[in-house]
């Protein structure tokens, strides 16, 4: 009988995957993200995952002032860099630095292949670093998933409020003006 054997692991930092890209040692090829210290392959958008992404950021752009971001990292200190499909976050430049959770206001997950890591995975680590809603775009079960309310103080792995959608308009809970048509994002798909 063999018994499996924990060993020491090192969880790379931010700046660490950062070191990776700058050095060459991480290419655009690997198409990764980091994910509480250890790198996560991603998997290749196809074309509805990438024809949803692009809509529903077109449609957010006419919803709000806030900066819309198509799958760039935000900073989650200090091992953790994921690659939301989208971002809205505070309208600003971000040359230096990528967003940091104060700066993040809602997440959106286009999640075809990705459900079952969008949601046991980063939803959690969303909540842990208190991004105030998230969305998981469910693209197999044409439903969106949406998780606010964090408990007051607390660190916390969980949302205390969810809802599912599958038609009509979906409206976000933290962001006046944000709503999305359900029965139009599957028109054409």
């Amino acid at each position: 009988m063999s018994t499996a054997m924990a060993l020491p692991r090192h969880k790379l930092t931010v700046t660490d995957y950062h070191r990776m890209v700058r050095t060459g040692i991480l290419t655009g090829d690997e198409h990764v993200e980091l994910i509480e210290g250890d790198l996560i392959a991603m998997a290749p958008a196809g074309p509805e995952h990438a024809d949803l992404v692009a809509h529903i950021a077109r449609i957010m752009r006419t919803q709000t002032t806030f900066l819309v971001r198509e799958e760039k990292p935000v900073t989650l200190p200090e091992h953790s860099e994921p690659e939301p499909d989208i971002a809205l976050v505070k309208p600003r430049r971000y040359r230096d630095a990528h967003p940091y959770p104060t700066d993040v206001l809602m997440i959106i997950e286009v999640a075809d292949t990705s459900l079952d890591k969008d949601k046991g995975v980063k939803v959690p680590l969303y909540a842990r670093f208190r991004i105030p809603e998230v969305w998981i775009v469910d693209v197999p079960g044409r439903a969106v998933e949406c998780f606010w309310h964090l408990p007051v103080g607390a660190e916390s792995t969980q949302y205390i409020r969810s809802k599912r959608a599958e038609r009509d308009l979906i409206t976000s809970e933290t962001i006046g003006g944000i709503t999305l048509d359900l029965d139009g994002l599957w028109k054409g798909s």
